[in-house]
């Protein structure tokens, strides 16, 4: 009894430790301490955020370019912005999914300008809902782990993600970068995606045979990426 009180005491001590690190009571468990290249220039007051919401057109549901954000320069000089793979935008939802930036985007915004720009993410939780309508984030800190490093080497090479649609177009499909992500981040294998998805009309049908050839498609490119990446210890 002893000994279990004891062990109680050391895992409490850990996640204390831990928070006090992050010193951030609303950091996730997939965001490191580190913190983006924008957070200096926030604090200062020179960029201040209007808004990081769904596109009014997105490309899809789960991912792709679906998040515009909104930065207003409100100092007396032209600042840059600089939004770097591997951030976390932290939903003010609990049901929906956070997202990770995948593509690096910049620019130069003039004094008491605003810039709007069209973010590529991704989707970090498999089991909440996609992004809807009304569900605004605010920028985390960098990834850390395995997702950060798969983030950031798939930006960096941006490897064919799955066939092209025609042999004279470029791969298109990014579903099995979200799909690579979503292997990392809440260990959704081809099973576990079976199993979930078979059990829920919405996601794809509800067919169990359609779901499982849907995934065997997908697992060449999905375990390429991983491969690619560094993360063969993955397997999909």
């Amino acid at each position: 009894m002893a000994n279990a009180r004891r062990m109680v005491t050391a895992a409490l001590l850990v996640l204390a430790t831990f928070g006090a690190a992050c010193g951030d009571p609303e950091a996730r468990k997939v965001e490191s301490a580190r913190r983006p290249l924008l957070a200096e220039a926030f604090e200062r007051g020179d960029l201040v955020v209007e808004d990081i919401s769904m596109s009014l057109q997105p490309e899809q549901t789960v991912y792709g370019r679906i998040i515009d954000i909104t930065i207003r320069n409100k100092s007396a000089r032209p600042t840059e912005v600089v939004i770097e793979p591997g951030t976390l935008l932290r939903s003010d939802a609990d049901r929906v999914t956070d997202l990770v930036v995948t593509s690096r985007e910049s620019a130069t915004i003039e004094p008491g300008q605003s810039w709007k720009h069209s973010l590529e993410v991704f989707s970090v939780s498999f089991k909440k809902f996609s992004v809807t309508r009304g569900v605004t984030y605010k920028i985390g800190n960098l990834m850390t782990g395995d997702a950060y490093a798969f983030v950031t080497c798939f930006s960096g090479r941006r490897p064919d993600a799955a066939p092209p649609a025609s042999p004279n177009e470029k791969p298109f499909d990014l579903t099995p970068v979200q799909l690579a992500l979503w292997r990392i981040t809440e260990n959704m294998d081809r099973p576990a995606l079976l199993a979930s998805t078979s059990a829920n009309p919405i996601l794809k049908g509800g067919d169990f045979a359609r779901n499982r050839n849907y995934f065997d498609g997908q697992a060449k490119y999905v375990q390429g990426l991983l491969d690619g990446c560094g993360l063969g210890q993955y397997k999909f």
